[in-house]
């Protein structure tokens, strides 16, 4: 005897009943539902991480990596505060600060690298040259006050302006201002920056494998991404 059971075929809904078809029908119903509502959670998904994407590379862009001004920094604020009401400074105590961790981290006795500004005529003009803290702080606050109102800046949030500033502290405000006068520049940019750098140091480049290279710029003169570099300490 013939014990293989046969296969069913496909069910066929004219076989059905008005009941079964109802069902039949429901059920097929639900199930392109549910590979429609797939579909849409992946199209969903994919919009989601994409959109995810685009707004944290806007952020990045706008927003550079921010760091913290470390406690050896932090231990000046007090007398950063006194020095700087003295000289009409009093609102940009943070800044000076974010100056102070690029120069030196706090460490040393010119922590502020005044030593080859116009301001110290107590010390030889030579890197470092300044042995006192205290006039190290006084000196560089000075500095900054030339190079802030030769850039005309209107407040701590200023940005455009405090980043020329900036970058007339660490250049030389005299020649960099007289430079950006003369090419009609009222805006701080890299290439810029490097522009007068190349000027500056007779077209002499920095060596590619300098460290200096990438982190200050081509040319063999200052940093030439300064204020970038002082701001990231820099939260107002």
């Amino acid at each position: 005897m013939n014990t293989q059971k046969t296969i069913p075929s496909k069910i066929q809904p004219d076989n059905l009943s008005g009941k079964e078809r109802l069902a039949l029908r429901r059920k097929r119903l639900r199930q392109k539902q549910v590979r429609r509502q797939k579909l849409l959670l992946v199209v969903l998904g994919a919009f989601f991480l994409t959109g995810i994407f685009i707004v944290s590379f806007f952020i990045r862009q706008k927003h550079p990596e921010q760091f913290s001004i470390n406690s050896a920094c932090e231990s000046y604020r007090s007398h950063v505060e006194s020095v700087s009401a003295q000289y009409e400074m009093s609102e940009y105590t943070d800044l000076i600060l974010a100056l102070m961790m690029q120069e030196s981290s706090g460490r040393g006795p010119d922590v502020l690298q005044s030593s080859e500004g116009a301001y110290n005529k107590k010390y030889p003009q030579v890197p470092n040259g300044i042995q006192d803290t205290d006039y190290s702080i006084a000196c560089g606050i000075q500095e900054l006050k030339y190079a802030m109102d030769k850039a005309g800046v209107t407040g701590p949030t200023d940005m455009p302006r405090i980043r020329l500033a900036l970058q007339g502290y660490n250049f030389g405000a005299d020649a960099y201002f007289s430079y950006l006068e003369k090419n009609g520049i009222s805006t701080w940019s890299e290439a810029s920056s490097e522009a007068f750098a190349q000027m500056a140091s007779g077209n002499t480049p920095r060596s590619e494998d300098n460290p200096l290279y990438a982190t200050a710029g081509p040319w063999d003169y200052g940093d030439q991404k300064y204020p970038e570099h002082v701001l990231r300490y820099y939260h107002p």
